[in-house]
């Protein structure tokens, strides 16, 4: 049967080996098709058939169409659906919008930072863009206060230099597109469409090879029973390492309380919030937001201090302050303007594998609003040290 990788052609296999083909793809969510008619079978990434929405926004308009044009060429070549978008539109359908935006930064300092919107619950992209740290520092996550229907990534760049917002940004916003769309997916060599090039290589080498054999009759291997076992065991221990990888993960959520004012027609909500750590590593220091919508509608209460007050009014413990503080002097502006309170323990903390904390008392309280319209609040748990960042199982939602 004639098979074919990525829609390139690797020659033919025989039929028995079908199965084994098909079982390697289902455990490794590749994509895989067989033509018994045509006597084919195609297997492909699973980023095959990926819609992706492409939109750059610079101040250059050639710099815009560049970029675009060179991240579609790449993209399309991993069979992903790419599209333009330069409008603001709801986009209603699609697995990712992915943007890039850049501003001028003071000086000859660059710097990049990445937004998402409630849709893409976790993101953890800064891995990938390490390879640009020397010159391109990473500056953090943020949340983008929008409403598409399909989840967005933004890539937010300062920058004066055109010349290099044009050579590296393409790179940089596809490693973006791939990291989010294969997840926590460990990607394979099919997945990046670059085993072709292994059976090129291959190809350019195989005449001479084919010589040498000539030259150089093959020799059966022989393994006596020792080294047998030796590699059994080298085997078996690489395993055991593996399934001791350090993998740190969380699971978040809300408990929480609606109380109706029938009078006011305010809404008081009584929760906490927790955090169990269901990894096997210790998890460094949660900095936690809670994104309210719409922002002029919610207020937050409970034990939460401002900066300024967090060593004076915490709870003194055995070990100093305790408790949760508002995250920076400008806190209220920020909320304001955005809708994202951001919170860190008073202390230095840790969560330990199979232990859980809380956010206790918190207290919100709901404005009314029109008729059929939604008030909700999320909350998301970023631990900077493991490069994690998660969102909460559950949400509050409160339906007018």
């Amino acid at each position: 049967m004639k098979l074919f990788i990525n829609n390139h052609d690797w020659g033919t296999i025989p039929s028995h080996s079908v199965a084994a083909i098909q079982f390697y793809c289902a455990e490794n969510n590749h994509q895989f098709h067989l033509d018994e008619e045509e006597q084919r079978v195609e297997v492909r990434s699973s980023l095959h058939g990926k819609k992706v929405w492409v939109s750059v926004n610079t101040q250059n308009t050639n710099i815009n169409n560049e970029i675009n044009e060179k991240v579609t060429n790449v993209l399309t070549e991993y069979g992903i659906d790419v599209s333009s978008k330069r409008d603001t539109e709801r986009i209603r359908e699609g697995d990712l919008l992915v943007e890039l935006v850049s501003s001028h930064s003071q000086g000859e300092g660059k710097s990049v930072s990445v937004g998402y919107n409630e849709r893409l619950n976790s993101i953890n992209v800064k891995k990938n863009l390490s390879i640009f740290k020397k010159e391109l520092p990473f500056k953090g996550y943020y949340l983008i206060p929008e409403h598409h229907s399909i989840p967005h990534l933004r890539c937010s760049i300062k920058c004066k230099d055109e010349e290099f917002l044009l050579k590296e940004s393409p790179v940089l916003l596809t490693h973006c597109v791939l990291k989010t769309l294969l997840g926590n997916q460990k990607p394979s060599l099919l997945d990046l469409n670059v085993l072709h090039l292994f059976q090129t290589g291959s190809k350019q080498t195989g005449e001479s090879s084919n010589r040498t054999d000539q030259k150089k009759p093959s020799k059966d291997i022989q393994m006596d029973d020792k080294t047998y076992e030796e590699m059994k065991m080298r085997k078996a221990n690489r395993k055991v390492r593996e399934s001791q990888e350090k993998k740190p993960y969380a699971e978040i959520y809300f408990d929480y309380n609606v109380i109706p004012n029938r009078k006011s027609e305010r809404y008081s909500i009584k929760a906490d919030f927790f955090i169990k750590n269901t990894g096997n590593v210790d998890l460094m220091n949660p900095k936690i937001c809670f994104r309210m919508d719409p922002p002029d509608k919610i207020e937050i209460g409970g034990q939460i201090l401002p900066p300024e007050m967090s060593e004076i009014f915490s709870l003194q413990g055995q070990n100093g302050a305790q408790g949760w503080k508002y995250m920076g002097k400008d806190w209220l502006e920020k909320a304001y303007s955005t809708g994202e309170y951001w919170i860190e323990s008073i202390q230095e903390s840790f969560i330990p594998p199979g232990e859980t904390i809380s956010v206790e008392g918190l207290q919100f309280t709901v404005e009314p609003l029109e008729e059929q319209e939604v008030s909700t609040i999320l909350g998301f748990v970023l631990f900077e040290e493991q490069e994690l960042q998660l969102s909460s199982n559950n949400k509050i939602k409160i339906t007018f």
